[in-house]
């Protein structure tokens, strides 16, 4: 090839690459720019918005998260491992038995603008179907492991249950939301001393999730990783071992994060047999939009989070209206 044809090639393929960049401008814009994953940055829709993970707030200490829920050797495989815990998820005692450590449900904290809200399950709290309607007066101690209250308790001072549980025990109801506070320090937010994990509505199943929880007759908590997968319309299934009386209301979490155990909260254990009969088999109700409402109205109040002179009782109780549709976990 002569020199005067290698410069006329090279112009050529400048000429084509330059083409071929402007053509890739025109395309981008006109269907839209995208974030840096390739996600849209324009607004969301409604729809969108109520299908996708809201935002985590704090993010907490970094925590001991066990290899079996989270990380490059985590595999579904069924089978509980007691633990030390997570400092987000944690477990709930009536006032008058919090010296005595007799937990009895379990509770993580979800994100929201006051940083004060906790999600357990419904029939933790009442029971109105066997004539306990009201909610019960309790505390959260998150981190709770071996005795220990590493990050202190927090007083239940609004319970936040739906119209549906609060009339019959409705089984596609059985969750709900707290708003606490710590004795004494009414300017504390507890997803400041812990994190919280994000909550999403309306999730695709089966998903692979790690489930904590509590049993009643231990002093620490068992995990487990496995398959959520389809019970019914309104009821999802997790088979693994170990999951007793006392981890009613523990946390269903989706892409658990290894060095803090923050993950996004698709469920709690409840609804279907309040749980599940056997320790080897659990349900959680599905969470649509009942409890997308649910979780809003907890969200409302708890933000801004109020004065001591302002606290609700804590066994004052909110209820969604029955014409707000969907669903829960429990």
């Amino acid at each position: 090839m002569t020199r005067a044809q290698l410069r006329s090639a090279t112009r050529a393929l400048g000429l084509l690459a330059f083409a071929v960049c402007f053509a890739l401008v025109l395309v981008n814009g006109a269907f839209g720019s995208g974030g840096a994953d390739g996600s849209p940055t324009g607004p969301a829709s409604a729809s969108d918005a109520g299908r996708r993970a809201l935002p985590t707030g704090s993010v907490g200490p970094a925590a001991n998260v066990p290899a079996s829920l989270a990380g490059p050797k985590a595999t579904p495989d069924g089978h509980s491992t007691p633990f030390e815990g997570l400092p987000a998820v944690g477990v709930l005692f009536y006032p008058d038995d919090n010296g005595a450590n007799h937990h009895f449900c379990t509770a993580s904290v979800v994100h929201s603008t006051g940083g004060d809200v906790v999600a357990t399950a419904a029939h933790c709290l009442s029971d109105p179907a066997n004539g306990s309607p009201n909610p019960a007066s309790v505390v959260f101690a998150p981190g709770y492991h071996d005795g220990q209250r590493p990050f202190g308790l927090w007083r239940a001072t609004s319970v936040l249950l739906d119209s549906h549980w609060s009339a019959d025990s409705d089984q596609d109801s059985d969750v709900a939301f707290l708003v606490v506070h710590k004795d004494g320090d009414p300017n504390a937010r507890v997803e400041d001393a812990v994190g919280a994990e994000r909550i999403a509505f309306g999730i695709t199943r089966p998903t692979t999730v790690g489930v904590i929880g509590y049993p009643s007759g231990s002093d620490r908590p068992v995990s487990c990783l496995n398959s959520l997968t389809v019970y019914s319309a309104t009821q999802s299934e997790f088979d693994c071992t170990g999951f007793a009386d006392g981890t009613s209301g523990g946390p269903l979490l989706q892409g658990i994060d290894p060095k803090t155990g923050l993950g996004t909260l698709v469920g709690v254990i409840g609804g279907y047999q309040e749980g599940g009969d056997s320790d080897d088999v659990s349900y959680a109700v599905f969470f649509g939009d009942r409890i997308q409402a649910l979780y809003a109205q907890a969200v409302t109040a708890g933000s801004p989070s109020p004065s001591p002179s302002s606290s609700a009782s804590p066994s004052s109780s909110a209820s969604v209206p029955a014409s707000a549709s969907a669903s829960a976990s429990g």
